[in-house]
């Protein structure tokens, strides 16, 4: 039945996005509207110091293990030197993945879908989840350990499956976005099909010149 509810809804919040659009920014989420589609991402993150010295340090320990071998060093001691330069390599290569790891989702009310593009935190692997709105089974806001909120959704992976799996939409958003954040989970939440559309949601567009309220004045 929730299905039903949801293909019956999505075209009416399509329409309260297109006339009434989205802050241009949440959090640390840049979002914005599309025709059938809302789509939400993080800025590029800028490159840091770390994995430069992580390279600089990788070909240091490279140049020692050829002079070692150069000197007639000990065979094990230039092993030694070959295998911190080849960590080092592989933790610059890492750093890097992690420096360019940037969240997007995309709700995409012509396809009922979530899309999720994501990093792995531990391997630094790009993802991409695509997510039916049936698959859906929550949208939060959560406390973070810095007193900031964020936004996260609930999902099951598989038709079926009993795990569930949690991702965040957006992240570090500031006490004075409270209201337009919950506001964005509220519309989620209806457009997911997980409960009733609000009535703020609900009520027709504005005239030309009004102000709109779906999100922000």
């Amino acid at each position: 039945m929730r299905g039903f509810a949801t293909v019956a809804s999505s075209s009416g919040f399509a329409q309260a996005l297109a006339e009434n659009p989205a802050p241009r920014r949440l959090g640390d989420v840049t979002l914005r509207y599309e025709p059938s589609m809302l789509i939400g991402e993080t800025d590029k993150p800028l490159r840091s110091w770390r994995p430069t010295a992580a390279w600089v340090a990788g070909l240091c320990l490279a140049v020692a293990a050829v002079a070692l071998v150069a000197l007639g060093a000990a065979t094990a001691l230039a092993a030694l030197f070959v295998a911190l330069a080849a960590a080092a390599f592989l933790g610059a290569f890492w750093l890097e993945r992690l420096d360019a790891r940037r969240r997007c989702f995309v709700v995409n009310f012509g396809t009922l879908s979530l899309r999720l593009d994501f990093l792995s935190p531990i391997r630094g692997q790009p993802r991409t989840a695509v997510v039916p709105f049936d698959a859906v089974r929550d949208v939060q806001l959560f406390e973070q350990a810095d007193g900031q909120l964020c936004l996260t959704v609930d999902f099951v992976p598989r038709p079926g499956s009993t795990e569930l799996l949690r991702e965040v939409l957006v992240a570090f958003i500031p006490a004075a976005q409270a209201e337009q954040a919950a506001r964005l989970r509220r519309l989620l939440h209806g457009a997911f099909g997980l409960g009733e559309k609000p009535a703020d949601e609900a009520a027709p567009p504005p005239g030309p010149g009004a102000p709109t309220d779906a999100f922000e004045r």
